[in-house]
């Protein structure tokens, strides 16, 4: 919950807003995972012959339950959920045009968010909430490989979180934190993810055995992530997101011990306020003279995951991660943000699903948004001063049968809201996912 938009002159009291609708004004706060996982093979006869005339089938459905056990503004509950349709179609398959995919997902979310009722903290302890909580278009894109595979075009309604700053670990956890990107970049962008998709264009080229530069254009369309405007699917192309990473792949051998490792930035075209400066530099909320307008903002990231140990073949293992964002001091909320832990699969040979992990979150909100605050406590105003906050999540994923997940995780919240106003938080959450 951080202060977000400036107050138009005079200034009035600023009350902290809430993430979920602070999100909605800079690019809707996506949740949730990125790309359906594929639908299983032991499906109806009828899905296995649609299979093997290119076309995969998924329908899933999710749920993020969470409580609040101690600390934060109130202690309660809350549920939230997804179902999901998706379609996937190989057009080599289905029409004879080898190296394409059309993607169609639909989705339908409801529930209620605990951060925003009970706790306070800055990022979302249940990821699913958010994005519209409604029935919505979640992707209509189409993708093209050529050269051998060494290149892709993609184009459509989709998410630039599906190809930029994204790590295999993220959606192991129920904070919004981690899932599966930064959550700063869509706080301080047009950086979308799902489900709320932007009309765009990406290509990425494979320059180098496991090395590919990877680059896009999307519209910013904040409008589209409101509940009951996901059907609004006219394009707004008066500003942009444009981002590129570069992707190196290592340790891919068999038997070896993989990594990953994604450096990348991006440019949003969309002019936005100043976080404290009026147009002659000092702080607008003692002159009270309009915010000064900052005509592009930007974002860059570095993130990777190696395994340093092997439980068994494929991806069963001890992974490492970490991830760390810079942003524009002049217009982002969390210009610095740290994440990191590990996640640990198929430790047991009769379990070989399941997996465990621990999360760790350091984000600091702008210095420039805390000298603000300052300024309007000097007029009386009854505002906290925001500086940082640190939180954690442990968690146990059981692969109960093929088709359902159950994850509880206990998370802990250190300065929830980025201020020393409420104690620490201790939240315990359940995720449930069925996937036919």
């Amino acid at each position: 919950m951080i202060a977000d938009a400036p107050p138009t002159p005079p200034v009035t009291l600023v009350q902290p807003v809430q993430v979920a609708a602070a999100g909605i004004a800079q690019s809707g706060p996506p949740a949730g995972p990125q790309t359906p996982p594929p639908a299983t093979s032991h499906g109806p006869g009828w899905r296995r012959h649609l299979k093997d005339k290119g076309v995969t089938l998924t329908f899933s459905y999710i749920s993020e339950s969470a409580a609040s056990i101690s600390g934060g503004r109130d202690q309660g509950a809350a549920y939230t959920q997804q179902l999901l349709a998706s379609a996937v179609v190989d057009t080599g398959k289905a029409f004879g045009l080898d190296g394409g995919k059309l993607i169609a997902t639909i989705i339908h979310r409801k529930g209620e968010d605990l951060t925003a009722t009970r706790i306070g903290n800055l990022f979302e302890v249940q990821e699913l909430f958010g994005g519209g909580q409604d029935l919505r278009p979640a992707e209509l894109s189409y993708e093209q490989q050529l050269n051998g595979g060494k290149t892709a075009l993609k184009i459509g309604l989709y998410h630039t979180g599906d190809d930029f700053a994204t790590l295999p670990s993220g959606c192991q956890f129920q904070n919004f934190a981690f899932c599966p990107r930064p959550t700063t970049l869509f706080y301080n962008s047009g950086f979308s993810g799902f489900p709320i998709p932007r009309w765009g264009v990406r290509a990425r080229q494979e320059i180098a055995r496991n090395l590919t530069v990877t680059v896009a254009a999307f519209e910013v369309n904040a409008y589209r992530a409101q509940t009951g405007s996901g059907w609004q699917l006219a394009p707004r192309f008066d500003s942009f997101v444009l981002p590129v990473e570069l992707g190196w792949k290592f340790g891919q051998r068999d038997g070896g011990l993989p990594g990953l490792l994604r450096i990348g930035g991006l440019v949003d075209t969309t002019d936005r306020a100043d976080v404290r400066d009026d147009v002659n530099g000092t702080s607008y909320a003692l002159s009270g003279l309009a915010p000064a307008m900052r005509q592009e903002r930007w974002s860059a990231w570095i993130m990777g995951e190696k395994m340093i140990a092997r439980f068994g073949s494929g991806d069963r293992g001890l992974a490492l991660f970490g991830t760390m964002t810079l942003s524009d001091k002049h217009t982002a909320r969390v210009p610095f943000f740290l994440s990191g832990g590990f996640v640990a699969r198929g430790l047991w040979d009769s379990q070989l699903k399941d997996n465990f992990g621990l999360g760790l979150v350091y984000a600091r909100v702008n210095p420039r948004i805390a000298d603000r605050q300052r300024d309007q406590q000097s007029l009386g105003q009854a505002v906290d001063v925001q500086t940082w906050e640190a939180s954690g999540e442990l968690f146990y994923g059981w692969q109960a049968t093929r088709s359902l997940l159950l994850r509880p995780n206990l998370q802990y919240i250190h300065r929830v809201g980025a201020t020393s106003r409420y104690p620490d938080a201790v939240v315990g959450g359940l995720t449930v996912k069925l996937i036919l």
